[in-house]
């Protein structure tokens, strides 16, 4: 046991959470033993500051199966950092973060984070990833290591989502609480926002793609970078820029409103192998597309219109679910 030898009267013992449920809504909870590449909050577990970012809970173990669920939050803060790190053009749009959730070194889930832009502002996204765990993947050590990272990127998807995806993006809560009897079904998730969607893993080879318009995102916003920028005339025009941007790309989203035509398709990658999936449109409407996997798939499988259009958001309907 490395370590036990070399205590001095400095270290304090670490926190084990005990017994369940266990819900960890601030980087301030001494049962976070672990952070890698993220920042921890007060009001949120914290914020990842780099391509990925981990947290460790030091949890007694149960000795029996858990479900684990995970909320994630793209809010403004997070896009800032993301611009302001990676610099991308002042005419570049913002675009939707995709990210993969790690536990215990295994993928358990992937989510599509696209906020929604209002006349003025946009909100946040926020979603909810729930898995289980066995109790042997909560051993004795009782450690419960959670992670968002990247995701392969396919060449049909090439400028459709965030390089760099998971930076600024927020954990805001980890919860674990006792397994039910059924295993962990993936949840409705609403519509992304934008033309990509997650079909979760185990899902029916059979599934509805629902289809609506969405007013696509105008650039993001910048920190000055110098000191002619800094200036308060120039950043009270920036402001009147972005706002009128904004609006017009607002008001053109309405009155042009996208929708999805006869030769629409979808293609598809699972993000455990990077391998593409199979997909055939099998009936169309005017409110999506019916469509069947052809192809197997070991892990979740992200979704893209083909041709892309971001002036439409995707919502999966799993039947049963």
């Amino acid at each position: 046991m490395i370590g036990a030898w070399f205590a001095t009267d400095y270290d304090e013992p670490q926190h084990v959470i005990e017994g369940l449920p266990i819900e960890v809504t601030s980087g301030r909870d001494p049962g976070l033993g672990i952070v890698d590449q993220v920042v921890r909050g007060q009001g949120i577990v914290g914020r990842v500051t780099g391509d990925h970012g981990a947290v460790g809970l030091k949890v007694s173990s149960p000795g029996a199966g858990t479900r684990v669920a995970v909320q994630i939050h793209l809010d403004e803060v997070g896009t800032r950092w993301w611009s302001d790190r990676v610099r991308p053009s002042r005419l570049a749009p913002e675009l939707p973060r995709v990210v993969l959730l790690r536990a215990q070194g295994r993928l358990r889930g992937a989510a599509v984070l696209a906020r929604r832009q209002g006349l003025r502002r946009a909100g946040g996204a926020k979603l909810t990833l729930e898995f289980d765990l066995t109790a042997a993947e909560l051993d004795g050590d009782g450690l419960l290591m959670v992670e968002l990272a990247e995701p392969p990127r396919p060449g049909w998807a090439e400028g459709r989502y965030s390089a760099r995806s998971a930076l600024g993006v927020r954990i805001d809560k980890i919860s674990v609480r006792a397994q039910p009897p059924t295993t962990a079904a993936p949840a409705a998730h609403p519509d992304t926002g934008c033309d990509l969607a997650v079909l979760p893993p185990g899902s029916p080879e059979r599934f509805r793609l629902e289809l609506s318009p969405v007013t696509p995102a105008p650039p993001l916003p910048r920190s000055p970078s110098n000191r002619w920028t800094r200036r308060k005339p120039a950043r009270a025009g920036f402001k009147v820029l972005r706002a009128a941007h904004r609006a017009g790309t607002r008001v053109v989203a309405e009155v042009h409103k996208s929708r999805p035509h006869a030769g629409v398709g979808v293609q598809a990658i699972d993000l455990l192998t990077g391998v593409p999936v199979g997909l055939e449109v099998v009936g169309r409407g005017a409110g999506g597309l019916d469509v069947r996997r052809t192809g197997a798939a070991e892990g979740p499988v992200l979704i893209g219109l083909d041709p892309g259009d971001r002036g439409l958001s995707c919502r999966v309907l799993v039947p049963g679910r």
